[in-house]
């Protein structure tokens, strides 16, 4: 059936409407009202009465011109379309059966009487009429898709599943409809039997995986959807050996995140495909994306166990190093179980040792290499932000400069990495230069020159000037994935926030942000601390005292870290929106700094108690079960 327009409810614009169509039916066919108007003219007017709303003129106008010519299709689907927009539905009816008398094994006919009985109210005449529909061609798979698409649209979901199943036995044909039913299935909310559908599909098209995926994605974000699917999946006869079933088992624990099983899952595709490592090395990419470092660095090792082809082992030896380093940063803040109850080893050294002689045998194992340059710069980064060992970390990032294998890409992250060691040796004119330099290159990435602009806002912000520093950060256009995003975002909110404040309070935190920098945090707490003294009605009071907690936090002076966030709680408990962001911080010094699971478990319940829309409430439920060992 035609879609009937949406009607035009205000009685004044319908009547303008209609007297522009008479008018222009008399420009054009004369105004004589002795003349017969001519046909074409009298349908165009029963159209424009039908967008108008005016179904009683638009069902007139068609009746007439369906008596002149009985056989025309598109009067008689006029009238009956009218009839049903005015609820005459036994006048439908009835003209539909009076075509059917000429027409006898029409399809569409019944299947347009079984829509209009239903609508009618009348649903054993509408099935009678569908089944009738079916009964003319029986073994035509278009009767059956044509008939299911009307219940559909009648919202007899149950019965239009039903047809097609119907269809399929009849036409003996066990793959038939397997997309239309799963989907609707899905809309039925029955995940497993749309999960089946699917398969059922895939068994004939095994290449087409990409394509069932998307297609459940629209139901296995969802919890009962997912492990609907699995358990499906997973009760598929030979289910062990079928690869593109573990194909899609492995997708659905991705899916949902569970990457214990999917890392399971993806060992026995690495044997099913023959893939030597190189299925495992993909899993373990994902991972670390991810940040389920632990499960990527297992996978990598267990990659680097096969026979991966040569090309693929520099890169699974640095993958494997990334997730080393990136495992023990998640640890020292608290991420993972490893760092669940106890305090960090407190020689970065130390920690970092594993990762440091990863990325070493790298580069003696493949110089001049791409991942030689990539490890170099690693082995910078761990220098200047974990060691802070900025004459090492200088060398480094200047030998990576001589590798062939550093890319335009690389070479202008190392500009940017310098810029901020100068910015750590209190050398804001050099680091200005490194920024500035970088936004004139040639070749430059977006999100390079979006952080050379945040460093320059951040030295202007040292400096003393605020509105500089907000100019150049309009310039931005970071990315919210990105990793300097965040940073910017912040210091934009701060510097609007509080720019009707005193400028000697902005003045003094931005100093004390500069000597962070160079990790003189002592000078820094003292300057924060001396701004609360100072300026105790500066809005600025709550972000100085959230800073000298996390300084102090990085100094190992835990207690004097819960201190700042208990006074800020404390004493701005009414107006700071920093109060689930100090709880947080103050729940990770008791978790990670000072070993209280018990204090840190309190404080994270008290979050979620008086902040439950934080952004920070899912992390806070997921440490809670992290740390009283429950399943994550």
């Amino acid at each position: 059936m035609h879609a009937i327009p949406s009607v035009v409810r205000n009685s004044g614009v319908r009547a303008f409407q209609c007297v522009l169509l008479f008018a222009l039916c008399a420009g054009l066919f004369g105004t004589s009202h002795s003349q017969t108007p001519d046909v074409q003219a009298k349908f165009r007017l029963a159209q424009g009465f039908e967008q108008a709303g005016e179904w009683e003129r638009a069902a007139e106008l068609y009746r007439d011109l369906l008596r002149r010519e009985p056989g025309n299709f598109v009067y008689f689907d006029g009238v009956q379309r009218m009839y049903v927009q005015l609820k005459r539905y036994d006048d439908a009816i009835a003209i539909i059966r009076e075509r059917l008398v000429a027409q006898p094994d029409d399809l569409t006919l019944y299947g347009t009487l079984g829509t209009v009985e239903y609508r009618a109210g009348r649903e054993p005449e509408a099935l009678s009429a569908w089944e009738h529909a079916i009964a003319l061609a029986p073994a035509n798979q278009q009767s059956y898709r044509l008939v299911a698409s009307l219940m559909i649209e009648s919202r007899l979901l149950d019965k239009a599943a039903a047809v097609y199943r119907q269809g399929r036995a009849a036409c003996h044909d066990p793959q038939l409809f397997a997309i239309e039913l799963a989907q609707l299935l899905v809309a039925s909310m029955d995940y497993t039997g749309a999960t089946g559908e699917y398969l059922r599909w895939m068994e004939q098209n095994p290449a087409q995986i990409s394509f069932v995926q998307n297609r459940m994605a629209t139901f296995t974000y969802k919890e009962e959807g997912r492990a609907a699917a699995i358990r499906v999946v997973q009760e598929q006869p030979g289910a062990q050996t079928n690869l593109r079933l573990n194909e899609l088992l492995g997708w659905l624990h991705m899916e949902g995140k569970d990457f214990d099983r999917a890392f399971d899952v993806y060992k026995v595709i690495d044997r099913l495909s023959g893939a030597n490592g190189v299925a495992l090395l993909g899993f373990a990419d994902r991972a670390i994306r991810e940040h389920a470092y632990v499960v990527a660095t297992r996978a990598y090792r267990e990659a680097l166990e096969r026979t991966l082809p040569p090309p693929r082992i520099p890169q699974a030896k640095y993958g494997y190093a990334c997730a080393l380093v990136a495992l023990q940063i998640s640890a020292d803040s608290g991420n993972t179980p490893a760092q669940a109850g106890g305090n960090p080893v407190s020689d970065p050294h130390s920690r970092f040792a594993d990762a440091l002689a990863a990325f070493t045998k790298i580069v003696d194992e493949f110089p001049g290499s791409e991942y030689s340059a990539k490890s170099l710069y690693q082995l910078g980064m761990i220098q200047l932000r974990q060691f802070q060992d900025l004459n090492s970390a200088a060398r480094t990032f200047q030998q990576i400069l001589a590798e062939p294998g550093a890319g335009a890409t690389l070479r202008n992250d190392v500009q940017l990495r310098m810029g901020e060691l100068l910015v750590a040796r209190a050398d804001t004119a050099g680091a200005a230069a490194a920024f500035r330099s970088l936004l004139s290159t040639i070749g430059a990435t977006p999100d390079q020159t979006d952080e050379a602009q945040l460093h320059l806002a951040e030295l202007a912000f040292y400096g003393g000037r605020a509105d500089d520093a907000l100019q150049m950060l309009s310039a931005i256009s970071a990315n919210v994935q990105d990793d300097f995003a965040n940073d910017a975002l912040e210091l934009q909110v701060l510097l609007r926030e509080n720019a009707g404040g005193p400028p000697q309070a902005l003045a003094l935190y931005g100093r004390a942000e500069f000597l962070a920098r160079q990790h003189r945090n002592t000078e820094a707490v003292q300057l924060l601390t001396d701004l609360v003294r100072q300026f105790p009605g500066s809005p600025l009071v709550d972000d100085a005292l959230l800073r000298i907690g996390g300084l102090n936090t990085q100094a190992g002076l835990y207690r004097e870290a819960a201190a700042a966030y208990t006074r800020l709680l404390d004493e701005f408990h009414d107006q700071s929106k920093m109060l689930d962001r100090a709880l947080f911080r103050m729940a990770e010094v008791y978790q990670v700094g000072l070993a209280d699971r018990g204090q840190a478990v309190a404080v994270y319940e008290r979050l979620l108690a008086e902040h439950p829309l934080s952004i920070l409430a899912g992390e806070a439920r997921k440490r809670i079960r992290m740390l009283r060992g429950e399943t994550l």
